[in-house]
């Protein structure tokens, strides 16, 4: 019979185990359980970066290089999988399928959001045109769009392969009135080699794709 007690009391447990509601992160916060670090600002002024001609700067606000960034390949596993950030990876489809940190979704920047030439050339799909930092918009819509791909109420980690496309995008971001105090460049692909990125990297050089972007439903 005691035997018997046991298994039932067993068998409650578990299904009392695989019935519960799982908490949020800010729910098992509250409850102590689970410790998130607190974001550092986007730039870490104590850093220096040297511009084209070699000449070194301090890194200030507006400073969206990756050099002058508090979140880097240096110490982003800190920061990997939070709900209060998203991941985004701006290079295009086919270098993001060779290989991509999982955490990271695709928005290609060239393909999609800027092209100088957007709004004067029909072949030209982009969001933007113009410059980065008095960008113009070729769809009526496109600005609802840029927000949609990046939400101004969120915060936003950025990537390329480089940092530099990353750069453009923090300008056309700031031009047309995002929070920068919300946006990081935290680098390019090429700086994550250290072992210790390889649990949440999918390398997979052996896919390759050649894509066609567009728009549909647009207005000029």
């Amino acid at each position: 019979m005691k035997k018997i007690i046991i298994i039932f009391l067993v068998s409650l447990l578990f299904t009392g185990c695989s019935t519960a509601k799982q908490k949020t992160d800010a729910e098992l916060m509250a409850e102590g359980w689970v410790k998130v670090s607190e974001l550092p600002s986007p730039i870490d002024t104590t850093k220096t970066y040297k511009d084209s001609d070699g000449n070194e700067h301090p890194c200030e606000a507006g400073s969206y290089s990756a050099a002058c960034s508090s979140v880097s390949a240096e110490n982003l596993i800190d920061y990997l999988g939070r709900d209060d950030v998203l991941y985004i990876d701006v290079r295009d489809f086919n270098d993001y399928a060779k290989k991509h940190l999982r955490n990271f979704e695709v928005i290609p920047y060239f393909a999609l959001i800027f092209d100088a030439e957007a709004g004067s050339d029909e072949t030209k799909p982009q969001l933007f045109g113009g410059s980065v930092t008095d960008p113009t918009q070729t769809y009526n819509e496109s600005l609802e769009l840029l927000e949609a791909l990046f939400p101004k109420d969120q915060t936003i980690f950025l990537m390329c392969q480089s940092g530099g496309r990353v750069v453009q995008l923090m300008r056309l971001l700031e031009a047309n009135g995002w929070d920068m105090s919300k946006i990081y460049n935290v680098g390019g692909m090429g700086q994550y080699t250290d072992s210790v990125y390889a649990p949440y990297t999918t390398d997979t050089a052996e896919i390759t794709l050649d894509g066609t972007y567009s728009f549909e439903g647009l207005t000029k």
